[in-house]
């Protein structure tokens, strides 16, 4: 970055600069984006005790999760056409208050009470989702913003762990109920806290609402919607069918397991050090992101090959890149709209909502008519046309100049 540009920059942001870098603020979404993802990991890492229960079938424990992510593309549409609330700590404790009675409908009255839970519960991760991103372009320092968003996507995995291994503690005995009930808990008196919590002291700007003009969808937003289209697609397809691959060439389950969590660990690891990296090197951005879905789309092919060692390379590769970028995608789209990042990232949530929704319904379908490899190859493709979304949006801004550096983006809009 040029000095002139420099100096810019810290002029402008000269406010953040001097506030607390933002990691209470960080950590508290994480907890919140964990929060508000159990209501579709949960029914997932409880599917074969709900099914030997109530003699469920997969697809329709397989539609139960896709309606969350369903319910959750509809939220981010509400969310792109709400005003920012004055103390966005109040939304995010109805979020969680929602959720705790969507886990809690699940629990009690569990045949219609799952489907109400991935309703609510998806609508809420939805709503919220570009509200906790405009909460951390305001509460952290510039420097500090890709790693929080990192932490804070780095939360989605964790919950997937966390969901893992609280069922088999919690549940105990065939009792899958106890897990959700504990989730309910925490997630009603995250919400109470919330509800109670002063925001700090910032500018006025932070907490106005802010309604603007309607942000409308421009080549900008819709190439980088549609990465997280075809990434989410890749994510939650490795999420629901990667073990059941595994087993299906003869691994036990116990080994398909390790492989899976490894997996999910890594993609942990990658959401943190993506947000490191471009904090430290803002004009990475781009090539990292790029790189990250390179990176999947050939770890997914790996998942096509024999032998269990390149199979686990490939869910490394599949699971650190393929669905390690979505810090730093909403990151990314948010920058050049200064003040109205929760309607620009409203854009990114809903096609990494419809994404999600997609990839285990395509992976299914081509898993069952056709073969393992099939699936695989399809989210290769996926993949690779979300890298070649982001080479799309890096050539364009919202005024149509080239977005060689996210941060000069945001000086300029600032002006």
């Amino acid at each position: 970055m040029s000095s002139p540009v420099r100096e810019a920059h810290r002029e402008k942001n000269a406010p953040a600069d001097r506030a607390p870098s933002g990691v209470p603020a960080a950590a508290g979404v994480a907890a919140v984006t964990v929060l508000t993802s159990l209501p579709v990991f949960l029914p997932g890492a409880a599917n074969g005790l709900v099914s030997a229960e109530f003699g469920w079938s997969s697809a329709r424990m397989g539609a139960v999760l896709a309606v969350y992510w369903l319910a959750s593309l509809a939220g981010a549409f509400l969310s792109k056409r709400a005003a920012l609330p004055r103390v966005l700590e109040r939304t995010l404790a109805v979020a969680l208050l929602a959720t705790c009675l969507g886990l809690l409908a699940a629990a009690t009255a569990p045949a219609a009470g799952l489907w109400v839970n991935s309703v609510v519960g998806g609508a809420a991760y939805g709503y919220t989702q570009p509200h906790t991103n405009a909460l951390l372009m305001r509460r952290c320092a510039p420097r500090f913003r890709p790693i929080a968003f990192g932490l804070k996507q780095a939360a989605v995995p964790a919950a997937t762990l966390l969901a893992s291994g609280a069922m088999p503690l919690l549940a105990g005995q065939g009792d899958w109920r106890t897990a959700f009930t504990a989730a309910a808990v925490l997630c009603g008196t995250g919400g109470v806290l919330l509800a109670r919590r002063e925001p700090p002291g910032q500018p006025a700007s932070a907490t106005g609402r802010s309604r603007g003009v309607p942000l409308r969808a421009d080549a900008y937003l819709v190439a980088l919607s549609g990465a997280g289209f075809f990434g989410a697609m890749v994510g939650n397809g490795l999420g629901g069918f990667l073990v059941l691959s595994l087993t299906a060439r003869g691994t036990s389950l116990s080994v398909a397991g390790a492989v899976a969590t490894a997996g999910a660990a890594c993609n942990i690891v990658i959401r943190l050090a993506a947000g490191w990296l471009v904090g430290l090197r803002p004009g990475a951005a781009w090539g990292t992101l790029t790189g990250l879905f390179v990176a999947g789309a050939a770890g997914t092919a790996l998942l096509t090959r024999p032998g269990l060692a390149v199979f686990a390379v490939g869910a490394l590769l599949a699971y650190g890149g393929g669905w390690g970028w979505a810090g730093l995608l909403h990151y990314v789209i948010g920058l050049p709209y200064a003040g109205r990042e929760q309607r620009a990232t409203a854009y990114s949530q809903m096609g990494v909502s419809l994404g999600a929704a997609a990839g285990p319904m395509l992976c299914g379908v081509l898993f069952t008519a056709v073969s393992p490899a099939a699936a695989w190859w399809a989210l290769t493709a996926a993949g690779v046309a979300a890298a070649v979304c982001v080479l799309l949006a890096r050539t364009r801004t919202p005024h149509g100049r080239p977005a060689r550096h996210p941060t000069c983006r945001v000086v300029h809009r600032a002006r």
